[in-house]
């Protein structure tokens, strides 16, 4: 009781402080889509206005969507259409590239590091960058001409350098310096070119005994080190809150009327064509093949059996030269086929030349639109009498989804959706979505549960942990056979092509002659592997030694000698190498060292 009147007693004083901000919150961002100041002051983001933040460094959604459209346009660019995918993937490398390009300006800052404009001048005169370089205007025959650049830097037009030099100098100046400094933590030495040449140079004339992982006989995990294996690797399995939703959805796919009217058209142009109508000017007007284009008149060009669909192939290669059939139905749609030659091969083998026409089965407005219709007919009934009653009403086949997380992209049956992830995490149980739709499907779903965030039970998880066990129970087999072998070798004084003779079952091979970069037979590319034989001599057995299969058994046989001349020709440019990739790694590295130390406040969840 005292409690509730001292909080009476202060409450004019909580409404005061209330009604101030509230007006503060008026004066610095206006009456109507004004700054929410009490976010501000205790460190809140919007996620109305702000997709992130970087170290308080504020990001606007416009600025995140104008990455994702450009990461969209160059995968149009090369031809790729654009699905829920791609989408989900141009939005990872955008918010990725943005991370790096913060992450990095903030050190810069941080780190005061400028240009003057007498750096500007020298960089652009000497070190352009790559935009410029690849920019056709300064090329010759696709390479970069200097003297094109350095005319057109000589004697501008307008003020058209005038954002580039800005750019030098807030951006491009600063982030070189800042490599340089980090480019200063790489160390090469004398024995890395050595080593790097050898893997490149040198051939290694070896033999082998593979022993696989798969091929080890080891025990199935027993339950009680599954159990066990869950106990302690318990935390491995949490989820943040699940949600499982229920749908109902319509296939956009042709319908008879749709057939039908394909049909018609194949028929007419089946009738054309064999009147004599000029098949190439038919096939560019009318066909549908992507491969066409409009310019290639059907052209298919020779083919022998085997390489189209079977109903495709089935009449063309019982028609006669010159003759013109169909239409043929495959899954790709109607064919008009022209058979416009054929011969056999010196194997026996019938080859045709042939061209034709494709007429797709396409969904038309009409259907569609009906198809819309019938879904959003029962959208209206699912949002005024429930969704059970709705699908009972309009008996539909009901789809189900379980445990989808915020993440998710995918329904089941459906494929990409993301809008019903997002309809899932921002909605009450049993509430009805929307039309929904992607390239495939329209849905309407209802939220049937949520799973507060916990940990998955054994039973959803015990194949990934028997899986995950069995795995180290075979490479430790291996491992042990491997140790039995090398014990049997040396005790026996043999070399592993007798024990190779002796034991018929071992894989292996042979007295093999390699170089350290193009890997062994069964073995690959080990860094094991590779880092024991840069320092093994002829004659040697070396092992057990780890790979991707399992573990090796390798007995040096010979060793080419090291060119000196040759390494002197190719020390500058295995350094560089060496550099290039050691730059990679270590700017790598030291960004995701300062994302760990971040902090970063990701509201994509709210947009997508």
């Amino acid at each position: 009781m005292a409690l509730m009147t001292s909080m009476r007693e202060k409450m004019h004083v909580v409404l005061w402080i209330l009604l101030a901000l509230f007006l503060l919150s008026m004066t610095i961002g206006g009456l109507v889509g004004g700054a929410n100041i009490i976010d501000q002051l205790f460190g809140n983001i919007n996620p109305q206005t702000t997709i992130a933040s970087i170290n308080g460094e504020m990001i606007s959604p416009e600025r995140f969507n104008n990455l994702v459209t450009q990461q969209l346009s160059n995968l149009r660019n090369t031809g790729q259409s654009i699905n829920d995918f791609q989408i989900k993937r141009a939005r990872d490398q955008a918010w990725e590239s943005l991370l790096q390009d913060v992450l990095v300006s903030q050190e810069v800052q941080r780190m005061k590091i400028s240009a003057s404009d007498d750096e500007v001048i020298y960089h652009l005169e000497n070190n352009p960058p790559p935009f410029l370089q690849q920019n056709p205007s300064f090329q010759t025959d696709g390479t970069f001409d200097w003297d094109k650049y350095r005319q057109a830097l000589a004697n501008p037009e307008s003020n058209e350098w005038t954002p580039i030099e800005a750019f030098m100098k807030n951006t491009f100046i600063p982030n070189f310096k800042l490599q340089k400094i980090l480019d200063e933590s790489i160390i090469i030495t004398q024995n890395d070119i050595l080593d790097e040449f050898i893997r490149r140079n040198l051939e290694f004339t070896v033999t082998g005994i593979n022993i696989s992982s798969q091929m080890a006989n080891a025990d199935k995990p027993t339950n009680e080190e599954i159990n066990s294996e869950y106990e302690s690797t318990r935390d491995d399995f949490s989820h943040d809150e699940l949600r499982s939703i229920k749908f109902v959805s319509w296939k956009k796919e042709p319908s008879s009327y749709d057939s039908s009217e394909a049909k018609l058209l194949v028929d007419d142009i089946l009738k054309r064509a064999q009147k004599g109508e000029n098949f190439p000017e038919l096939a560019n007007k009318y066909s549908m093949d992507p491969g066409n284009q409009g310019t290639q008149g059907g052209d298919l060009g020779w083919f022998k059996k085997g390489r189209m669909v079977k109903p495709f192939e089935d009449v063309a290669f019982n028609a006669s030269k010159n003759q013109i059939v169909g239409p043929v139905l495959s899954n790709f749609g109607y064919h008009v086929i022209h058979i416009r030659d054929s011969k056999v091969t010196e194997t026996g083998e019938k080859e045709i030349l042939a061209s034709h026409i494709l007429i797709k089965i396409e969904i038309s407005p009409t259907t569609l639109s009906n198809i819309k219709r019938d879904a959003t007919l029962f959208n209206y009934d699912a949002q005024d009498d429930g969704f059970e009653q709705a699908v009972s009403d309009h008996a539909l086949n009901v789809g189900q989804h379980e445990k989808l997380d915020e993440g998710a992209i995918s329904i089941s049956g459906v494929g990409a959706l993301r809008s019903a992830v997002r309809y899932a995490f921002n909605n009450d149980l049993h509430s009805v979505s929307g039309i929904l739709e992607n390239d495939n499907y329209y849905a309407v779903c209802s939220l049937d549960s949520i799973i507060p965030p916990g940990f998955k039970s054994l039973d959803e998880v015990r194949p990934r942990i028997e899986n995950k066990l069995s795995q180290e129970k075979s490479k430790s087999a291996a491992l042990e056979e491997a140790n039995n072998l090398l014990i049997q070798v040396s005790s026996d004084d043999l070399s592993l092509e007798t024990l190779m003779k002796i034991k018929k079952e071992l894989k292996g091979f042979i007295k093999e002659k390699k170089r350290l970069n193009q890997g062994f037979s069964g073995v690959g590319r080990s860094n094991f592997v590779n880092g024991a034989l840069l320092s093994a001599s002829p004659g040697q057995i070396l092992g057990p030694l780890e790979t991707n299969q399992g573990y090796a058994l390798l007995e040096i046989v010979s060793i080419s000698e090291i060119d000196s001349t040759e390494l002197e020709v190719q020390r500058d440019q295995i350094r560089q190498s060496i550099f290039s990739r050691k730059q990679n790694q270590y700017f790598q590295a030291w960004i995701e060292n300062l994302k760990d130390n971040s902090d970063i406040i990701d509201n994509r969840k709210y947009y997508f």
